[in-house]
């Protein structure tokens, strides 16, 4: 027991909110419960209500939390790749893929609750501008870059979305460097680097 309420004490609020997406991504917005979550994390309910007043502030926080991870840290991880608006665009698409089944969970829930739709639109547009950004870079003319930029995002979400669990990520990341090459031009060795 002692050991359990050392480790409730080093919890913090972003250790519930990683849990809680953690747990979001595995069982959708139904398994984010409280006595879930602590049993998962091996800790007790209070350190929860140490940092959250209820579940439904949890909720409100997870939203954030989401929206921040899958889209500001994205773009503040990916803005220190140095190279081509080609690599970066590779890089982006390549972490959409493999934070999948945030997304998927994500929209599923957008389905039920409009606040958690506001938040997944708001999402997609940060992250089409941030594409068609790159593509501008690239050299293409804006109703091209446009154009690539939603075939390029709205492919690899929606495959991800809808048919994550007929795939692997190993191939869908083979396919997104093929689609990548057919749009940029660019092609890609395995580790990125061009070839």
């Amino acid at each position: 027991m002692a050991g359990k309420a050392a480790k409730t004490q080093r919890l913090g609020t972003h250790d519930w909110l990683a849990g809680a997406l953690e747990t979001l991504g595995r069982e959708g917005v139904i398994g984010v419960r409280v006595e879930n979550l602590a049993r998962s994390m091996g800790v007790t309910k209070g350190s929860f209500y140490h940092h959250f007043k209820d579940k439904e502030e949890l909720i409100n926080r997870l939203r954030e939390h989401w929206e921040s991870e899958m889209t500001d840290k994205i773009d503040a991880h990916l803005s220190h790749l140095h190279g081509k608006p080609a690599q970066q665009l590779l890089a982006f698409l390549e972490v959409i893929a493999k934070t999948n089944r945030y997304d998927a969970a994500m929209r599923a829930w957008a389905l039920h609750d409009e606040r958690v739709a506001t938040a997944v639109r708001r999402v997609d547009r940060k992250r089409l501008k941030y594409v068609r950004d790159l593509f501008l870079r690239m050299g293409f003319p804006a109703d091209q870059a446009e154009m690539r930029s939603r075939m390029s995002y709205c492919y690899v979400v929606g495959e991800c979305t809808t048919l994550a669990e007929e795939t692997t990520l190993k191939s869908r990341l083979e396919d997104i460097r093929l689609r990548h090459e057919f749009l940029t031009g660019w092609r890609a060795t395995v580790t990125g680097s061009p070839s």
